[in-house]
């Protein structure tokens, strides 16, 4: 089984427009819908979808995350904790707090992240996968 971590605008096309993640996105989230993985939504993630939300930039909000998550019990959230906190303050080439959080999260469960962040494809810090 394997686990994915996703990145908030995979977060948000997963739930809304499924069709605009990469080939290989949509793979892994048709596996864990299978049962064969688990894609955690880490704090983080749940945190930006409240603020783009506020900000008008996306129509879906916490609440929609949340009644997904609950509709299927592969998508899990994953809260912040210690060890996440002790990557993100690691990686101070990232400059993005919540692109910091979200690695963290992704290095401490061991897993790929769903992202088409080129900067956080090319950082070599985790497996990506979106194409």
């Amino acid at each position: 089984m394997t686990d994915y971590v996703l990145d908030t605008h995979a977060c948000v096309f997963a739930l809304v427009a499924p069709k605009r993640l990469g080939a290989a996105a949509q793979g892994a989230l048709r596996s864990v819908e299978e049962g064969r993985g688990i894609a955690w939504i880490p704090a983080a993630v749940a945190a930006e979808v409240v603020l783009l939300r506020e900000l008008g930039r996306i129509s879906i909000g916490l609440q929609q995350v949340m009644s997904a998550m609950e509709r299927a019990p592969s998508l899990r959230f994953l809260a912040l904790d210690l060890p996440q906190l002790s990557e993100f303050a690691v990686h101070t080439g990232i400059r993005d707090p919540f692109d910091r959080l979200i690695i963290g999260a992704c290095r401490t469960v061991g897993a790929k992240l769903v992202t088409k962040d080129r900067f956080l494809q090319e950082s070599g810090l985790v497996q990506t996968i979106w194409k």
